[in-house]
């Protein structure tokens, strides 16, 4: 097979810090990390999953590494195959440092499993909001310290201050000023959602997409939890939020099943015990903070999340905030779904 630009990078490090591969193929839909799946040019039959560690992200990868060995073991031991079994080097190690300066990781690839881009029904949703909130539940014992992956992660508060330093040093082309204008004073009528779940009490998964997720290939039940990479102490809000944000938005706005169904299952496998108004608020703290990033990320050239184009980052952030418009219009609705 002929091999592509971006695959020779990573067939060299596989090459170097485990064993041959005859080709590399991308794989998933990250912002993040470069992934690829990979098979053994040896003859054996298993598959695995290779992935760069983005180094601008997680500025010291083997510090993230030494995390996520210990949550990979730690919830392994009581919930075997809910996490997937990383791939140690030929020395032994879970992190490989190419001489090129890159970070790499190899994890056995979940056969049979499926990935889904958007849940379709209430069914789905709510055995997410069992997978998460068991998986707050699991790490509640986790030993040694947990630092943050990301200064600021996950914090409204510390995204606005970057987004207001951003908007003051940016460039701005004069086709966009008037839209990031009115962006920006939206924005500031909901700056008043930084002051609330700022309590970090407990360790938390802090990357609740539904694509984090791997469902059994015919049954609606998930099977393994995807993106170890940003456990870290926050708020359980944090969590539920962003899965709320990713499994009950559709094109009319969001899902009042969907999210229902997601509370219900988060309340009783994380033991979360919350008002109904902390829920229907929750989403829309991490909405706005996933907007404010993405448009942050715009103004500072798109070094963060990976883009195709420019401009993809705006749309990005457009989307979130007319989510979290139709929160605010539903907001009734959704603290009665909670009850």
């Amino acid at each position: 097979m002929k091999q592509t630009h971006d695959e020779r990078p990573a067939l060299d490090a596989l090459a170097d810090g485990w064993w041959p591969a005859l080709h590399a193929t991308p794989l998933g839909e990250g912002h993040i990390h470069a992934t690829w799946l990979v098979e053994r040019s040896d003859g054996a039959q298993a598959r695995f999953v290779l992935q760069r560690i983005s180094s601008a992200v997680f500025s010291d990868p083997r510090r993230l590494m030494d995390t996520v060995a210990r949550v990979v073991a730690h919830v392994g031991a009581q919930a075997p195959g809910w996490v997937p079994a990383l791939v140690a080097t030929r020395g032994g190690a879970w992190l490989h440092e190419h001489p090129a300066g890159t970070f790499w990781r190899v994890w056995q690839h979940v056969s049979g499993a499926r990935t889904l881009q958007a849940l379709r029904t209430p069914a789905q949703a709510a055995c997410a909001g069992r997978a998460f909130g068991s998986f707050q539940r699991w790490l509640r014992d986790l030993p040694g310290e947990v630092t943050d992956p990301i200064p600021g992660f996950m914090q409204l508060d510390h995204y606005l201050r970057r987004l207001d330093a951003a908007r003051a040093q940016a460039a701005a082309d004069p086709a966009d000023a008037v839209e990031l204008d009115a962006l920006l004073e939206w924005i500031d009528r909901r700056r008043d959602l930084a002051a609330t779940f700022v309590e970090r009490d407990r360790l938390i998964h802090a990357d609740c997409k539904v694509n984090n997720l791997l469902f059994h290939p015919r049954r609606d039940e998930v099977v393994c939890i995807l993106d170890l990479d940003t456990v870290m102490r926050g708020h359980w809000a944090w969590d539920a939020g962003d899965l709320i944000r990713s499994a009950a938005a559709d094109d009319q706005g969001f899902s009042l099943p969907k999210y229902a169904a997601v509370v219900r299952g988060m309340r009783e496998c994380g033991a979360i015990d919350a008002a109904p108004e902390a829920w229907a608020l929750a989403p829309r703290y991490v909405t706005l903070m996933l907007g404010v990033r993405f448009l942050t990320d715009h103004l500072e050239g798109d070094w963060y999340f990976r883009v195709r184009r420019r401009g993809e980052n705006l749309e990005r952030a457009r989307q979130q905030f007319r989510l979290l418009e139709a929160f605010e219009r539903d907001e009734s609705a959704m603290v009665a779904a909670a009850r």
